[in-house]
């Protein structure tokens, strides 16, 4: 098994273990198949349920719940409710320590978490570009990483150009489970590169009169303020195309990312201080034709956020 396929396994045992999903619905969200999940399980000696007519869920000891334990406490459950969805209960958790610290503590009525999770990611983003009027540049049929693996080879065209930004962001600490880290962070990686690339930054006098021999174009920089300036953003700079935007993109984990060595959890003492990151991403633009592949990039740039 490759090292691809065995991370889209890992994050398929760890939706099953955590959330308490079944086979079928851990290994769809995780781009693999029950088969492969069930032959990797067999050869790690994970323990997954076998029961006819329910769903097959990976049977673990208290122990092996403790981490899973942490997060549910810190994505808002009580004790209570995440210890019945592990399938144990407070008083056997309660007797549990990591790294030598009772995980949970007794406070007046409530049991208080001893510790935060972190997690280390791997992301990637990518979408498409829109024009001035906001039509999709290039074909729009293919984008992102999966743009060159075999089975899109015969969907790339010839003449017709894909076209997809991507942003690679190599390390991303966050609190937040995997499948609610890409989306949690869209809104603060699309506003570090709309900063960085939609910003009239460039000095450009042959470029921005061009874009005002265009009368509609010339409208639009009138009511924009910018009729009068020769400068345009990096993207037009890069494109020569007037007002180039990004569309949503899609966010994710990436799979080349070894999923199995993500968690961490830190204590309240020491997470106190932490809430406020800075990851670096790089930035590219990609041009796809058949069996030809051209772009701009990478740019480096930095992405600030907070852990939760």
């Amino acid at each position: 098994m490759d090292k691809n396929t065995a991370n889209r396994v890992n994050l398929a045992l760890d939706l099953m273990a955590r959330n308490g999903w079944g086979i079928e619905k851990a290994a769809m969200k995780a781009k693999t198949t029950r088969r492969t999940v069930k032959r990797y399980a067999d050869k790690k000696g994970i323990d997954l349920k076998m029961q006819v007519g329910k769903a097959t869920k990976v049977l673990r000891k208290p122990e092996d719940k403790i981490e899973d334990f942490l997060t549910l406490i810190h994505n808002g459950n009580s004790a209570t409710a995440s210890a019945k969805k592990l399938k144990t209960t407070v008083r056997t958790m309660s007797k549990k320590t990591y790294k030598g610290v009772p995980i949970i503590e007794k406070r007046g009525n409530y049991w208080k978490c001893n510790f935060v999770p972190l997690f280390e990611y791997e992301m990637v983003y990518y979408g498409e570009l829109l024009s001035f009027d906001g039509k999709t540049q290039g074909r729009g049929v293919l984008k992102g990483p999966d743009t060159k693996k075999p089975k899109n080879k015969k969907k790339q065209d010839e003449d017709y150009a894909d076209i997809w930004f991507q942003v690679d962001i190599p390390k991303m600490v966050s609190t937040l489970p995997p499948e609610k880290v890409a989306k949690a962070y869209q809104k603060e990686v699309m506003n570090a590169i709309n900063k960085r690339f939609l910003s009239l930054n460039v000095m450009n006098p042959s470029l921005s009169s061009k874009f005002k021999g265009n009368s509609t174009v010339l409208n639009d920089m009138k009511d924009k303020g910018r009729a009068k300036s020769d400068k345009v953003t990096v993207l037009e700079n890069i494109t020569k195309r007037y007002d180039i935007h990004f569309d949503t993109p899609t966010g994710s984990i990436d799979e080349d990312f070894d999923f199995s060595k993500t968690v961490d959890f830190v204590p309240i003492g020491k997470y106190q201080n932490k809430k406020s990151k800075r990851a670096n991403g790089t930035f590219q633009l990609f041009y796809l034709r058949k069996n030809n592949e051209s772009g701009y990039g990478p740019i480096k740039f930095n992405i600030n956020y907070k852990l939760v």
